[in-house]
């Protein structure tokens, strides 16, 4: 998420039918980097990616992990750490519908004026439910009217009506518990 250095304009075609590693943001024309994950970033994505999984098909909904998301056709593209979607998705490479939810994950060298641009960049498709995790202090917070507001989340609640069981502290807790396990001589 972190801004890094500016690379020069490259068109949309070439943007959408290239790889870059790693993965980077466009921004009206401008190739963004994104922030570096660190262990404890890949663990909570991974945990993440797992509790959500388990729960697709009970409430109807798709779990995608840094999937390119549509937010300007032709101008801006995000890829959020991990995203939310209702069933049926949009038969395509890349997210073209707003997802019922984001979550971020936090990077040590994120900086908070491109957090917040990302975050009303997904407000602005529709993106119901934005949620920032930050993994080395262990809080979470949801994007609300322009803010971010500390949450301890219990469910995220899905454009459907579904209420997804979600609660940040057990998650945090579970990341803690694998950190410690995997760093254990």
């Amino acid at each position: 998420m972190s801004a890094g250095p500016a690379h020069p304009l490259v068109s949309l075609d070439e943007y959408l039918n290239s790889s870059y590693r790693p993965d980077v943001e466009y921004v009206d024309g401008v190739l963004v980097e994104r922030g570096s994950p660190t262990v404890l970033h890949s663990l909570l994505q991974q945990i993440l990616s797992e509790y959500f999984r388990r729960l697709e098909r009970e409430y109807n909904f798709e779990t995608f992990i840094e999937l390119r998301t549509q937010i300007i056709e032709g101008a801006r593209y995000r890829i959020p750490d991990v995203l939310l979607a209702a069933r049926p998705i949009p038969a395509s490479r890349i997210m073209t519908a707003a997802p019922d939810v984001a979550i971020e994950v936090l990077s040590p060298d994120d900086r908070m004026p491109d957090i917040i641009q990302r975050y009303r960049d997904f407000t602005r498709v529709g993106v119901q439910t934005i949620v920032q995790m930050d993994p080395e202090n262990h809080v979470a917070h949801r994007f609300e009217s322009g803010s971010l507001i500390e949450t301890r989340f219990t469910h995220l609640t899905l454009r459907s009506g579904a209420t997804v069981p979600f609660d940040s502290e057990a998650i945090f807790d579970q990341l803690r518990a694998e950190y410690e396990e995997a760093t254990r001589a």
